[in-house]
């Protein structure tokens, strides 16, 4: 639960004749989001030096003699050895998922307190003293350990995979390092999608408890108002939502995957 500390008495409402105002809604901020899908970027590319290092002189060194044992055994220990080398990737996966996370949260905080005393004209920030944010920022956290950690675990997998079904087929080299370089690609797309989609689900969470904390019921749908929002959320924009009966197709602004929507609050005087 939030916490407030007693309330200055020369801190004044600004007066309004209307029983609501509405303050802006938080956007997702940019700058976690860019050093998050940086670290993954980062990850990705140390993946594919190792593959391009350790696997592909395999492929091409055995390339007449894919039905070897001795092959498949050498192969074998080089997909071992690169797992090991990640053994370690659980204390760099929590230690980039908390960067994450806080660098959020204060941004979300800075944005969504600066909406408030734009709407009311009372700096809440020096109000409030514990907001009961944390079940929401450890969670997110352990959820993106997890996702960090199954980069590396997938982009294995699926060249091993690859890999070992190839040259049974009797696939070149060739054939197979372009289909390597293309599950490099398709993880390096998988990256940004996490950066991008954790980030907006993130914002959303923050900024729905944030409003509940204030005694926000209500909000009006904004979307990103251009051609990449879907017409599911497209039909929201401008209408008003409860924060007790979310949309059953998209869930609140921001929790569908990719979704770039946000809740700008309506505040009951």
């Amino acid at each position: 639960m939030m916490t407030l500390i007693p309330i200055p008495t020369s801190i004044r409402l600004k007066r309004s004749k209307k029983k609501t105002k509405k303050a802006r809604p938080v956007k997702t901020p940019k700058n976690p989001e860019v050093r998050y899908r940086k670290h993954l970027e980062s990850l990705v590319k140390r993946l594919k030096g190792d593959v391009n290092a350790n696997i592909i002189p395999i492929l091409r060194q055995f390339e007449s003699e894919y039905v070897n044992d001795g092959y498949a055994r050498t192969l074998e220990e080089a997909f071992d050895n690169l797992r090991k080398s990640y053994i370690g990737i659980n204390v760099q996966a929590k230690t980039v998922a908390n960067a994450f996370t806080s660098s959020a949260d204060n941004a979300n905080k800075q944005r969504f307190y600066s909406a408030i005393e734009g709407a009311l004209g009372v700096d809440l920030s020096t109000v409030v003293q514990n907001e009961g944010l944390e079940d929401i920022l450890i969670a997110t956290t352990r959820e993106n350990v997890g996702l960090i950690k199954s980069i590396p675990d997938e982009y294995f997998k699926k060249i091993e995979s690859l890999v070992f079904s190839s040259t049974v087929q009797g696939n070149t080299a060739g054939s197979m390092i372009k289909q390597i370089q293309h599950i490099g690609k398709v993880t390096s797309k998988r990256a940004k999608l996490i950066a991008r989609d954790q980030s907006s689900k993130l914002n959303s969470a923050l900024s729905q408890q944030r409003q509940q904390n204030l005694g926000v019921e209500e909000y009006v749908w904004r979307t990103a108002k251009d051609d990449r929002v879907r017409e599911t959320h497209r039909s929201k924009n401008g209408k008003t939502f409860r924060w007790d009966d979310p949309p059953k197709d998209t869930g609140h602004p921001g929790q569908d995957i990719q979704c770039r929507c946000v809740a700008q609050p309506i505040i009951k005087l």
